[in-house]
């Protein structure tokens, strides 16, 4: 998330997006497919109403969102609902506001499918982005899986993968991006991990309202020099080539 305010939920990527009652129906921008990602496996695209019972699957997971304790529907977690239990409905209103976002160049959020068979295994994206024009333009990205993915150890692989193909395209196709940022809350051992150990980023420590948070960053400079993020990422890519980890 973007270090902007102190008063805005640390890991709620809802973007808020005022919009006028009076205005005609909104008509989404053309859906997006990312390039292919660096093995192939995966593929990232914006979401479709066919992906929302899914997303809403995995939301509801107490062991995916255990680290994203700001997660919550665009009307919040009102006395008549259950706190954490979403529904396709409350991803239809989180998706809306998104692709609004995305039409102002202030969000771009996708899911994770299996590129052979189109299962949907996860989202990721950026959840807040600097309007365009804006100097040192920031972009937030976050990932979030399939639990059962989590568990069985093959979350660093899609996550490296994944986020490779993020990355990749924010810097090569979004508008003046030129620094990704990333926050995970600091006992999320496996974010941290993957933050420090792969993509070999320094994190920089802030208590929140929402308690401890990490928070991670690189440049364009740094995604593109010799030895830098991308290098560091795509090595870790080119190891599972020839390793054991089949997910």
């Amino acid at each position: 998330m973007l270090p902007t305010s102190e008063a805005e939920p640390p890991l709620d990527p809802v973007p808020h997006t005022e919009t006028d009652p009076d205005s005609p129906p909104f008509t989404p921008p053309p859906h997006i497919t990312l390039p292919s990602t660096y093995l192939s496996r995966l593929t990232l695209r914006t979401q479709l109403p066919s992906d929302f019972e899914r997303i809403a699957e995995i939301f509801n997971c107490p062991i995916a969102m255990k680290h994203l304790g700001g997660l919550a529907p665009p009307d919040g977690w009102t006395e008549d609902r259950t706190p954490g239990l979403w529904y396709p409905s409350d991803i239809a209103a989180r998706v809306e506001l998104q692709e609004r976002a995305r039409a102002e160049g202030k969000a771009l959020a996708l899911v994770i499918t299996w590129a052979e068979t189109g299962e949907l295994i996860g989202v990721t994206g950026y959840a807040r982005m600097e309007p365009p024009g804006t100097p040192g333009r920031k972009a937030e990205l976050g990932i979030i899986t399939d639990v059962h993915l989590v568990s069985s150890g093959g979350w660093k692989s899609l996550g490296t993968e994944a986020l490779h193909a993020a990355s990749k395209y924010a810097f090569e196709e979004l508008d003046g991006v030129e620094e990704i940022t990333l926050a995970t809350q600091q006992q999320n051992e496996e974010m941290r991990g993957w933050s420090e150990k792969v993509a070999g980023l320094t994190p920089r420590l802030t208590v929140e309202e929402w308690g401890h948070v990490a928070w991670y960053g690189y440049t364009r400079e740094q995604w593109e020099t010799k030895g830098g993020v991308r290098d560091r990422l795509e090595a870790k890519l080119e190891r599972l080539k020839s390793s054991s980890i089949s997910i």
